[in-house]
């Protein structure tokens, strides 16, 4: 079965975003060998599962600028109730060995992990 960012992307990473040690998401990280990008997805989880709030996904490699949301690859935000993203890293960047920053947000709370997953 193909996730979110399509059949060649494998899962790599599950981050939680955590409000007060509760867990109101997850930074989902994922990989692709054949287009040699990065993906990321926010997801919704515990008591913000199937609410409609404020949710956030950004990506890039590390030592770039963040990309603007909503209107690039690299960022999906609004008001969701399960997800922000798939979003992805520049396409013609070849990741490989190459560390990427993520950034989540789910009502309101963030989670920002940088120089991660480097090949």
């Amino acid at each position: 079965m193909a996730g979110p960012c399509g059949s060649s992307y494998s899962h790599i990473g599950h981050h939680p975003i955590t409000a007060s040690s509760t867990t109101v998401g997850h930074l989902d990280v994922y990989w692709s060998s054949s287009t040699k990008r990065n993906c990321l997805v926010t997801n919704h989880s515990g008591p913000t599962y199937g609410v409609r709030l404020f949710t956030e996904a950004r990506i890039r490699p590390s030592g770039y600028s963040w990309p603007s949301c909503p209107s690039s690859t690299g960022c999906d935000s609004g008001f969701y109730s399960y997800y922000a993203g798939p979003v992805y890293t520049p396409a013609g960047v070849d990741m490989t060995n190459r560390c990427i920053d993520v950034t989540g947000t789910v009502d309101w709370t963030s989670r920002t992990r940088t120089r991660i997953h480097c090949g």
